[in-house]
């Protein structure tokens, strides 16, 4: 009796698990994208993964050699569109109904951030996006220079017993300590004490180190790539599933604690000017037709955090970088800082400073921390194309004709950086280029200043202002405390390959994510 049950449950899940192979064999075979031009596929099992993996830069290549739309393999050879023609990208990103995010990005996601506003589609994402305009952003400035005025103190006092009046710091991790200060004060009322070396590290400091520094070798990425892609194999007993387990159980319970403090602080009426960004999505949801409920909004912590914590200080480091290199542009915009009369500025005066935006600016074109993602075609589609393109047998097409549950990678940087639209000097980092944009970058969709860093459309970064003044208000203060050198070749400086690309050493790989500068007082000439 048992072995026919048995063989009866082998047999159904035999079955099922050949039609799958026999319907994702035919999908391909039958793919508009098969006469379609790209790279050979090295790999039936890994595809394009390792090589990708490997070279942050490829897709550039790629770019390069097979024009704005070519076909890529991912996992398990899969096939993969690539389109950097901006007609196309503003397509995908304003038919949000059309264009999700995939079913296995949506599960990597969510293992991190939980079933928040980063991996919820249509009504449920409607429902869930909060709105963080300029009056809510300025009222959080002063809570980004009073952590700036921190972090430039400590990097005083780091440098004040140095030989030389300079000292090497490694920016990036002093950088994302400030801004994990500054989302848990500003995003929650809560104080993480990153930037306090004598307070012991909160509970909440210790969930999120679990949940977004925990081991990511090559290998343990793939895996749990392939679990999102294949979900039989999310059952296997791989050992960073039990710690993620942990981290978001731990993260669920300190937001239940921060959600009812919240709303008791509010209702009772004690704290009634306070403006974390916690307490404006209660404000708002309590005028909801349908209000979040109580798991849908401490969901929305972790989507905090990584909105503003994680792009931010990495976008910020490569900031610092950019100056150090150009020491002109730092030159000129530290002369602009100091004009303003104030170490405490409001974000109108942030605001007001030319240059700064300009640097701002460039830095989110040229290093954009963000470097690309990921869609799926929910139907059948037609996707309209600024250029037509050449498949393999020399017929110039002007649409591009997708399939349900075609994969398309979105390629932030590489649109960021086209020379086609910013010149030949593209990858370069030239602020003054913002006092005459050219005409080509009208056709960049997004929603801030020409640039695709934020995406475009309904689903664009809602924190996009939280981080623009954030980063004015750290360049602002130190800028005007210091100047940047470079401490390592600039040979020597590679970006990881990740969905947010950070800094990193090439000759110091084993130490994973950095920037370390040369950091001295400026000192005003007579």
């Amino acid at each position: 009796m048992l072995a026919q049950l048995f063989l009866s449950a082998f047999g159904t899940l035999l079955s099922y698990a050949l039609f799958q192979l026999v319907k994702f064999l035919y999908d391909q075979y039958a793919s508009p994208l098969r006469g379609m031009v790209g790279p050979r596929n090295p790999s039936l099992l890994l595809g394009h993964f390792k090589e990708l993996e490997e070279d942050s830069m490829l897709t550039e290549k790629w770019k390069a050699q097979y024009g704005l739309n070519f076909q890529m393999k991912g996992l398990f050879s899969v096939r993969e569109l690539y389109t950097a023609d901006t007609k196309a990208l503003s397509h995908i990103a304003v038919h949000t109904d059309t264009y999700q995010k995939p079913a296995f990005v949506r599960y990597h996601l969510a293992q991190i951030v939980g079933e928040g506003l980063l991996v919820v589609e249509g009504d449920d994402h409607r429902r869930q996006n909060p709105a963080f305009g300029v009056p809510q952003i300025r009222e959080l400035t002063s809570v980004f220079v009073d952590k700036s005025h921190q972090l430039r103190d400590i990097w005083a006092s780091e440098i004040a017993p140095a030989v030389g009046g300079s000292a090497r710091i490694e920016v990036l991790s002093w950088v994302s300590k400030m801004t994990l200060d500054v989302i848990g004060q500003a995003g929650f009322n809560y104080q993480f004490n990153a930037l306090d070396p004598a307070a012991k590290p909160s509970e909440l400091n210790k969930v999120f180190s679990q949940i977004f520094h925990a081991p990511r070798s090559s290998l343990q990425k793939g895996l749990r790539l392939a679990q999102a892609i294949v979900p039989i194999l999310r059952v296997l007993p791989v050992p960073w599933n039990r710690l993620l387990e942990q981290a978001q159980d731990g993260m669920a319970r300190i937001g239940q604690e921060l959600l009812e403090e919240t709303r008791t602080s509010l209702e009772s009426g004690v704290d009634t000017k306070r403006r974390d960004l916690l307490s404006l999505l209660l404000k708002g949801n309590a005028g909801e037709k349908i209000p979040l409920s109580d798991k849908e909004l401490v969901s929305q912590l972790p989507a905090f955090f990584v909105a503003g914590h994680e792009t931010t200080s990495t976008a910020t480091a490569w900031a610092l970088y950019a100056l150090a290199r150009n020491r002109g542009a730092q030159q000129k915009l530290r002369a602009e800082l100091l004009t303003v009369d104030t170490e405490d500025p409001t974000l109108d005066e942030l605001n007001a400073l030319p240059y700064l935006e300009s640097v701002i600016r460039e830095t989110l074109r040229a290093h954009s921390p963000v470097a690309f993602t990921a869609r799926v075609a929910m139907e059948d589609d037609v996707l309209p194309l600024r250029r037509p393109y050449l498949d393999r047998a020399g017929r110039a097409h002007e649409s591009l004709r997708v399939s349900k549950g075609q994969v398309i990678h979105i390629p932030i940087l590489d649109v960021n950086t086209d020379t086609e639209i910013w010149g030949d000097d593209a990858a370069e980092f030239r602020p003054e280029r913002w006092e005459d944009v050219p005409d080509a970058a009208t056709a960049v969709p997004g929603v801030w200043a020409h640039l695709f860093t934020f995406l475009a459309g309904p689903r664009n970064c809602i924190g996009f202002r939280f981080a623009l003044a954030e980063m004015k208000a750290l360049l602002f203060v130190l800028i005007r405390a210091f100047e940047f050198e470079m401490a390592v070749p600039e040979g020597d400086v590679g970006r990881t390959n990740t969905p947010v690309q950070r800094p990193m050493v090439l000759s110091e790989k084993a130490t994973g994510a950095q920037m370390p500068l040369i950091v001295k007082p400026y000192r005003e000439e007579a």
